[in-house]
């Protein structure tokens, strides 16, 4: 515990020693040109990065509602096939309780 207690204290005293004997320089503390630069192309960056982001969940909802699309149509198209196979049902129903398997022949 005091092998802590002397490294830290050393610390803080080199660090109260650096402090003070550093003068404040505005122009050291700048970011200068690279900063400018830097930020300028993460800003561009953030930019794409939205430009994409908006592309690809356009690109989603329309992916989505061409699915919704599909599945409607597969549905309809699958009772349209109900239908006309309970009616081709009930008219072969409707011609065997005539008794008239010729009639039944010509009117397909």
């Amino acid at each position: 515990m005091n092998v802590w207690s002397n490294t830290v204290g050393t610390m803080l005293q080199l660090a109260d020693e650096v402090a003070t004997d550093t003068a404040f320089d505005p122009n050291k503390v700048t970011p200068g040109f690279e900063g400018f630069i830097f930020t300028g192309l993460l800003a561009v960056a953030v930019i794409a990065l939205g430009f994409v982001l908006v592309r690809r969940m356009r690109a989603s909802a329309y992916r989505h509602e061409v699915r919704e699309e599909i599945e409607a149509e597969l549905a309809e198209n699958a009772e349209n096939a109900e239908l006309a196979e309970n009616a081709g049902l009930a008219e072969n129903a409707e011609l065997s309780t005539d008794g008239s398997a010729d009639a039944a022949s010509t009117q397909k």
